[in-house]
């Protein structure tokens, strides 16, 4: 698969593209996650900036996500996860990167946007996109037929409501599986945190429900050991290097703008705008549950 650099590279390229053209960038001040805001994820060009920022540190945070749970249990193979909310399927890449050539993947992509800049597949593994909401995805699937379920940094924006009702609709539902996990990325912006940990306690609950059992706790939150948490991710994996490129542009991006003439015409454009992509881990949690059904060992 193509290196998560080469990958922010060709995205930068669209985007460098983009902001020579003369513009105004306003609108990308939005792309942030402030007091819970969500960007605008259908823009083609909040999706780049979103990408550019962000991208690196979830691709090395999933990976190490899946590492974890390989390290506790024995795969299947072929493997089949279901990612809600996957975006670009970046978690996709993680996946791959984590379990080897020889393990199979049955991916399916759940997100009500279609993402440009999707990973593109290896050629033993099969991935499928569904372009709707969540809760429509539950709705509609004959069956839980996932080994995995993976939520990327989704659960936050998902309304609680929508949670609840999942929930309700995996209590109805057959799954194929003897053994389930649910993978949650959490965001660890003021509040975001304890909202999120609220709705996978939901989904907790639900599967207890359903007559699974499990040895973890729904209060358990996964971090990094803090010596590593201010370590550059270039260092702690050698398939990530320093995006040098992306660095250069985004911390002046804020001089692109059309309207920028030595100063800004807002007090946030500088502070909103150059916003460096994150390097570290230092702000990654994760919760990882594992679920067998009645006495299955």
């Amino acid at each position: 698969m193509i290196e998560i650099n080469k990958y922010l590279d060709g995205i930068l390229d669209d985007f460098e593209q983009y902001i020579s053209s003369d513009v105004e960038l306003c609108n990308l001040k939005k792309v942030h996650f402030d007091a819970g805001k969500v960007p605008d994820y259908s823009d083609i060009h909040s999706q780049q900036l979103y990408l550019l920022r962000y991208c690196y540190a979830y691709a090395f945070e999933y990976k190490r996500m899946y590492q974890m749970l390989k390290d506790t249990i024995t795969l299947n193979n072929p493997l089949t996860v279901t990612s809600v909310g996957c975006g670009n399927m970046v978690d996709y890449w993680a996946l791959a990167h984590s379990v080897g050539t020889k393990q199979k993947i049955y991916y399916r992509g759940v997100d009500f946007i279609d993402w440009n800049y999707k990973f593109s597949p290896r050629f033993q593994d099969k991935v499928e996109f569904f372009c709707k909401d969540a809760v429509q995805y539950f709705k509609d699937a004959p069956e839980m037929s996932a080994d995995i379920y993976f939520f990327p940094k989704s659960i936050s924006e998902l309304p609680t409501a929508d949670v609840k009702t999942i929930c309700d609709i995996l209590r109805r539902k057959h799954f194929c599986q003897d053994t389930v996990s649910f993978l949650f990325s959490l965001r660890t912006d003021e509040g975001s945190l304890a909202r999120d940990v609220a709705k996978t306690k939901l989904f907790y609950n639900a599967m207890r429900e359903c007559g699974f059992q499990t040895d973890d706790s729904p209060t358990v939150v996964t971090s990094f050991n803090e010596k590593y948490k201010d370590q550059k991710i270039c260092d702690l994996d050698r398939e990530f290097r320093h995006p040098w490129r992306v660095v250069n542009f985004l911390k002046d991006l804020h001089t692109h703008c059309v309207n920028y003439d030595g100063d800004c015409c807002e007090d946030d454009c500088e502070s909103r705008l150059d916003r460096w992509p994150v390097l570290k881990c230092k702000k990654m949690m994760w919760q990882l549950f594992q679920f067998r059904r009645g006495n299955c060992k």
